[in-house]
């Protein structure tokens, strides 16, 4: 049940514009309502940058980069801050998460899962991904960035 609360607060999380601005309270099993931990603020942020990627939303995506970012794609490319940015364009496929683990240690956050890439209803891809997030000034944002085909 705790599970279903959690994905229940996560897909509720991703459809609200205001996802990552503040902590969420949920019932937890004994029905009293507890704070949720920063993991929620995390996968709220990861699913509002694969949504920005997909729509080819630069300013979204500039927000989220931190200034170091890196990313190695999943044919080995590394590509810096500069050059993600640039290459943004809209793309005809979807982005959706799953199998997302979170950890978060300090101010750093790590989330292990795997992007399943859909367009016209079709399965195009699957990635592995890792991504890492640092919070700077009390704002997660992402330092790095890593998918594996599959």
């Amino acid at each position: 049940m705790k599970r279903f609360l959690i994905a229940l607060m996560v897909i509720t999380a991703l459809s609200s514009p205001l996802a990552a601005c503040g902590t969420s309270t949920a019932p937890n099993d004994s029905g009293s309502s507890v704070t949720s931990v920063p993991t929620d603020d995390v996968l709220a942020l990861e699913g509002r940058w694969l949504a920005a990627i997909t729509a080819g939303d630069r300013a979204t995506v500039d927000g989220i980069l931190a200034q170091g970012f890196r990313h190695i794609s999943s044919d080995g490319k590394l590509v810096d801050r500069a050059g993600e940015m640039a290459s943004m364009t809209p793309l005809p496929f979807t982005m959706n998460p799953s199998e997302q683990i979170v950890d978060i240690v300090g101010d750093t956050a790590v989330i292990h899962g795997v992007n399943t890439l859909m367009q016209d209803g079709k399965l195009v891809g699957r990635e592995r991904f890792t991504d890492v997030f640092v919070r700077i000034d009390g704002k997660w944002q992402a330092l790095s960035a890593q998918e594996t085909t599959y």
